[in-house]
């Protein structure tokens, strides 16, 4: 069995076993570690593939939020089809932002998107009668089937962790593919690829529909898990904060984000019951991180496994050499 197998393998039973072993305030904290892990994932599936630095990643996710917060708090239709529609108009949202910054190239994609973030920010901000304003959409919560409370910290867990898991192996598959290597060939020499007759604008079109819409996902599980939707998410903070995650952890990687994510979440937890001046010390860390690190440290893992199989195959071909 290969070696990323077996770290897929381990990483499974490690969210299986968490909530069986780790109280509730844990197990919340892995249901937020792993719907930012999704965030994250949705921006470095445009960053690591395609060089694309998205801020609008979180913008996605907040209009699934708002769309069931209203649908479902204001309108209450019911639980399968606010999901539903929420998906859908998340879908249809990253259709007319790709098609407004397919064309575009680094620095005016990254201002593209964040100019569209800030729109819908500020639309979720005045828009009063429909988004609540600066106050949001209180009483979101997830219906009772069959006796079972999907509000629950460890039910939702499940539902988080079993969306969660599938989505990652997706795009493991997706990196795999041939789209996935045409992603990569558009990134190293986009003329070329031109040349050879790929459709460049399509594929840089529907990986980020695909990337939206993973943003989306996590909208729906982030407005449930809070249970209220406010303009907060929307913001140029929350963007920044999937960003630095994602540039932590390693965007070219799979599992870089989700890394980046759990080591964020974990810097927050600890340093606050220390000090008020946590964020200071964060940014700190970060700082070095960054600085002695700029690969991410899924990357740096990655190649201390390699240098330490190395010396093994060295002696291995050694000993066949002596061989008479």
């Amino acid at each position: 069995m290969k070696r990323e197998h077996l770290i897929i393998l381990a990483i499974v039973a490690a969210l299986v076993v968490w909530p069986l072993l780790m109280g509730n305030y844990a197990v919340s904290q892995a249901n937020r570690a792993m719907i930012y892990a999704l965030a994250a994932l949705s921006f470095s599936l445009l960053a690591g593939r395609l060089g694309w630095f998205s801020l609008c990643q979180t913008t996605f996710a907040g209009i699934s939020g708002y769309t069931i917060a209203i649908l479902g708090v204001r309108y209450g239709l019911p639980f399968p089809l606010v999901v539903t529609l929420a998906l859908l108009f998340t879908a249809v949202s990253a259709v007319i932002f790709g098609l407004l910054t397919v064309r575009s190239r680094q620095v005016s994609f990254l201002m593209l998107t964040l100019a569209l973030g800030q729109m819908v920010w500020a639309l979720s901000f005045q828009w009063v009668d429909i988004t609540g304003g600066y106050n949001g959409i209180a009483g979101v919560r997830m219906p009772v089937y069959g006796g079972v409370d999907l509000n629950d910290t460890r039910v939702f867990y499940i539902l988080v962790v079993t969306v969660t898991v599938a989505i990652f192996l997706a795009v493991w598959r997706l990196y795999r593919s041939p789209f996935g290597l045409l992603l990569l060939g558009i990134q190293e020499n986009e003329q070329r690829m031109r040349a050879l007759g790929h459709p460049v604008y399509l594929a840089r079109f529907i990986a980020f529909v695909l990337a939206g819409m993973i943003g989306g996902v996590a909208g729906v599980f982030l407005v449930y898990d809070m249970g209220i939707m406010s303009p907060s998410p929307l913001g140029l903070g929350h963007a920044v904060w999937v960003l630095t995650a994602a540039v932590l952890g390693g965007y070219r990687t799979l599992l870089g984000p989700a890394l980046g994510v759990a080591v964020l979440i974990a810097l927050e937890t600890l340093v606050s019951q220390y000090t008020d001046r946590h964020m200071m010390v964060i940014g700190l860390v970060l700082l070095l991180s960054i600085l002695l690190m700029p690969r991410g440290l899924a990357e740096v893992f990655e190649q201390y496994f390699k240098r330490k199989s190395k010396p093994q195959a060295s002696v291995t071909t050694t000993t066949r050499g002596e061989e008479p």
